[in-house]
């Protein structure tokens, strides 16, 4: 589901989400699932408003902020290395393999990409140097500059982390 990012898988396992822990499967009972799991962990509705699993919603909505959050909750969750092995690895696989390659984030970076038109985000984990693995968010909406030219911006900022 990460690494080719599969849309209709993503509108599978919301209604899955909900049919599992309501036992309705349908987009508005997984949505629900969603709303409260993200208010458990600290996100409230002015963060983060999920219309579908798929994420092509243009009234879906997440703030760094929360994204930083879902990122750090993981991180220390029992579910976290599965999680992690999940996420497309730069210039390796999924939607990141034509990405930083060649660089320090080549096989170290790993990151969900968003797409859309105007929209690109990339938000996952790296590892400095010396160790340190950290989180990152980057959310560019309504841009007027190529896309590449938004893409290379990010990959510029996540290669020097």
């Amino acid at each position: 589901f990460q690494k080719p990012s599969q849309n209709q898988i993503g509108e599978l396992l919301l209604r899955t989400l909900g049919n599992v822990q309501t036992g309705v499967g349908t987009a508005d009972s997984g949505r629900a699932v969603v709303r409260r799991q993200l208010e458990a962990w600290g996100i409230d509705s002015s963060q983060a408003a999920i219309r579908d699993g798929s994420g092509l919603s243009r009234r879906n909505f997440i703030s760094p902020w929360a994204l930083l959050r879902i990122l750090d909750v993981m991180r220390n969750h029992p579910a976290y290395y599965a999680w992690y092995a999940a996420l497309p690895v730069a210039g390796v696989d999924g939607t990141l393999r034509e990405r930083m390659r060649d660089s320090p984030a080549t096989g170290n970076l790993r990151a969900k990409t968003g797409t859309l038109d105007r929209v690109r985000s990339l938000s996952g984990y790296v590892t400095t140097a010396d160790g340190q693995l950290l989180m990152f968010s980057i959310l560019a909406n309504n841009h007027s500059v190529p896309t590449r030219e938004v893409e290379r911006v990010q990959d510029a900022l996540l290669t020097a982390l």
